[in-house]
């Protein structure tokens, strides 16, 4: 009686380790951790980049490419809030603008849109020629175009005003005169 009774424990004890196995497998290692391999897509974490064009509106030579990477938070409403950094190169000569800047994007809806209104603010270091950095005020105003969106990615299009402020212009050993550069900036992005 004894030994039915062990055998029949024992086969309990086996039933429930395979049940057990079968379940870790169906679920994966969210079972293991206690829900907290929580995935970035659902998360209100988001990053992205953007390159494109800037151009200037004075004519002066200050026609730059652009690289921009950014990270913050994501929403229904708020698109994106973040803090990024970037690199503008101007075409045919040394000066570069490195803008660092806060960005605001939101189509003022809580569902998708084909529109959204983008923000930057923030403050450039500029190197230009064998001037040093002549540091100043950055910021643009736009409206982006959202060409595809899924859980995982959205890409878009903004087109937007833009300026820097150089500081001291007229002592620096530029082709511009004037404290700030005016630009027209297309760039093109995603962001996760």
């Amino acid at each position: 009686m004894c030994s039915v009774a062990l055998i029949s424990s024992a086969a309990e004890l086996t039933d429930s380790v395979k049940t057990n196995e079968s379940v870790i497998q169906q679920s994966g290692d969210d079972t293991l951790l206690g829900n907290r391999g929580r995935s970035l897509i659902g998360s209100h974490f988001t990053w992205g980049a953007d390159v494109g064009s800037s151009v200037d509106l004075s004519g002066s030579d200050m026609t730059t490419f652009d690289i921009d990477a950014y990270f913050g938070y994501k929403g229904s409403l708020i698109r994106t809030a973040a803090v990024g950094a970037g690199v503008h190169k101007a075409f045919g000569n040394s000066y570069t603008f490195i803008p660092v800047y806060a960005l605001l994007r939101t189509s003022f809806r809580s569902e998708p849109s084909l529109l959204f209104f983008e923000l930057k603010g923030g403050y450039s270091f500029n190197t230009l020629a064998d001037s040093g950095s002549a540091g100043g005020a950055y910021g643009s105003l736009g409206v982006g175009f959202n060409l595809a969106m899924s859980k995982k990615l959205q890409s878009h299009i903004v087109l937007s005003y833009g300026f820097f402020t150089l500081r001291h212009a007229s002592e620096l050993a530029i082709p511009y005169v004037g404290d700030n550069i005016s630009y027209a900036i297309l760039h093109f992005g995603v962001n996760f």
